[in-house]
């Protein structure tokens, strides 16, 4: 899976200040614990140990995924599967709500 790892990912804008981004923050998060297990609690003590306003992952409009650098290598590719569930689900609902 191909994503970026930048120096800071700030807790600003898209995907953060969307409505839908709890919700699919928590999909994301129950298929994240379901493929990784224990990896899963670690990464949880990881996301803690960050300042306020910094995100371990993020994903743009366009589907590009971010990683901090202050994410441990092995774990990255995680945070990067977390990121792309959160931004399919963020898509689905989207086009849902409009739906309606």
């Amino acid at each position: 899976m191909k994503y970026k790892v930048v120096k800071d990912l700030k807790a600003k804008g898209w995907p953060t200040a969307t409505r839908r981004y709890k919700e699919a923050h928590e999909m994301a998060d129950k298929a994240e614990k379901k493929k990784y297990g224990k990896s899963y609690e670690y990464m949880k003590k990881v996301d803690s140990s960050l300042k306020k306003g910094e995100l371990a992952g993020k994903n743009t409009k366009t589907g590009k995924i971010e990683v901090s650098k202050k994410v441990p290598k092995k774990y990255r590719s995680e945070v990067a599967m977390h990121e792309r569930v959160e931004y399919k689900d963020l898509k689905r609902l989207d086009k849902n709500s409009k739906k309606r």
